[in-house]
C-alpha cells in the first residue's frame, strides 16, 4: 500500500470516528419523569406536558421528557429522583414539610387570591433569600409555584359562620394547615390529595383544605356541598419540579442554558397563571352547579386574622434560626405581591 493510500485510509478512519462521536453527542437524552398525578389531571395536561414539549423545542430535540407511571408514593418522589430511580418528578412541599421550613412563607394566609401573582412573588423571594439554605440539596430545582387561594370545602349543606366548622374533620396537606385548623376549631387528618375521594366517600373526613379546580380534578364535586373562603386565602399549596443533579450535569452546557430560560420564574408565571385560569373557571362552574361559598368578613375576619397571627411570628423565628432575616423576606415578598398586582 502506498504512503498516499495509507494517509487516505487514516484520514477516512479519523473522519469516521469524528462522525460517530458527533452522532453520539447528538443522540437524544430521554429524561424519565415519574408522574403520580392522574394522567388527565390539569397539572399534567396543561402544565407539565406543555413544559416538556418546550424542553424538546429549546434543545432542538436533544432532550426529551418521557412521563412514566409513578415509581412510588407522592411523598417519596423527592428521594426517588435524588437517588436516580427517576430522572425527574414533581411534588408538594407539604408532603415532606419538615424538610422545607423556609418555603412556608408562600403558603401563609391572607396574602393574595391569585396563584400567578403568588407564584412569581414566591420564586423571586425564594431565589433572592433562600437558595443558599440548600433545602433542595441532591436535586436540581427547576421551579416553584403555588396554587390559588386555599378554601375549606365541606359536606355540610351550608356554612354561614366560622363556628359552623367547629369539630369537623378536615383533610389537611401540612402542619401549617393543621395549625390553622386547630385555631379554627376543626380536627385535621394528614393525607395526600390523591386520597381525598376515598376519605370523603367513606366519611373519614367531613371536608378538606383545597382549591375549587381541584374539587373538579379529583372528582369531588358530587361530595362537596359548601365552602368557606377568606380574602387572600387560608393558605396556598407550594409545589415544585426537580431533576436528579447528576442527570442535570450530564446535559450539555448549551442544553442546560436553554432549559434554564424556561425554568425558574418562567415556570412560576406559566404554571401559576394556568392554575389561576383553571381556578376561575372552576369557581364559576361549581357556583352555577349550586356550591355555596361563605366568605368571612368584618369582625369575624379581624378575629381570625388575630387568631392566626402566630403563623407569621413562628415562621420569622424559624427563619432566624437558619440565619435568614424573616422580616426582610416577608417585606420583600409582600412588596412583590403589591407590584405584581398593580401591573
Amino acid at each position: 500500500m502506498t504512503l498516499l493510500k495509507k494517509l487516505g485510509l487514516c484520514m477516512g478512519l479519523s473522519l469516521s470516528a469524528i462522525g460517530l462521536s458527533s452522532n453520539a453527542h447528538a443522540e437524544t437524552q430521554v429524561l424519565r419523569f415519574s408522574n403520580w398525578l392522574p394522567p388527565a389531571h390539569y397539572i399534567v395536561t396543561e402544565m407539565l406536558e406543555p413544559w416538556a414539549e418546550k424542553v424538546s423545542e429549546v434543545t432542538e430535540g436533544r432532550v426529551k421528557i418521557e412521563f412514566i407511571n409513578p415509581l412510588g408514593k407522592p411523598q417519596a418522589h423527592l428521594d426517588l429522583v435524588r437517588n436516580g430511580i427517576a430522572d425527574m418528578g414533581m411534588s408538594v412541599h407539604s408532603y415532606t414539610a419538615s424538610r422545607f421550613p423556609m418555603i412556608e412563607f408562600a403558603e401563609m394566609p391572607f396574602t393574595t387570591d391569585n396563584g400567578e401573582i403568588n407564584s412569581v412573588a414566591y420564586w423571586n423571594t425564594y431565589s433572592q433569600f433562600m437558595l443558599g439554605a440548600n433545602e433542595h440539596r441532591g436535586v436540581k430545582l427547576m421551579g416553584l409555584w403555588t396554587s390559588p387561594a386555599t378554601v375549606i370545602f365541606t359536606t355540610k349543606p351550608e356554612v354561614s359562620n366560622v363556628s359552623d366548622l367547629s369539630g369537623l374533620k378536615l383533610r389537611s396537606p401540612s402542619p401549617l394547615f393543621d395549625a390553622i385548623g386547630k385555631a379554627m376549631g376543626v380536627v385535621t387528618l394528614n393525607a395526600p390529595a390523591s386520597e381525598s375521594y376515598e376519605m370523603l366517600s367513606r366519611g373519614v373526613i367531613d371536608g378538606l383544605f383545597f382549591q375549587y379546580d381541584q374539587i373538579e380534578n379529583f372528582k369531588l364535586d358530587k361530595l362537596i356541598k359548601s365552602a368557606v373562603a377568606v380574602p387572600g386565602g387560608l393558605g396556598k399549596s407550594s409545589q415544585f419540579m426537580f431533576m436528579n443533579e447528576r442527570k442535570w450535569q450530564s446535559l450539555s452546557e448549551a442544553d442546560r442554558a436553554a432549559i434554564e430560560q424556561i425554568s425558574g420564574e418562567y415556570i412560576a408565571r406559566d404554571f401559576g397563571g394556568k392554575w389561576q385560569a383553571s381556578e376561575d373557571a372552576a369557581i364559576k362552574t361549581l357556583t352555577d352547579a349550586g356550591l355555596k361559598t361563605y366568605t368571612v368578613e368584618g369582625e369575624q375576619l379581624a378575629q381570625l386574622r388575630s387568631e392566626l397571627s402566630f403563623i407569621e411570628t413562628d415562621w420569622i423565628a424559624a427563619a432566624e434560626k437558619k440565619g435568614i432575616d424573616g422580616k426582610a423576606v416577608l417585606e420583600f415578598y409582600r412588596a412583590q405581591i403589591e407590584t405584581l398586582s398593580n401591573q
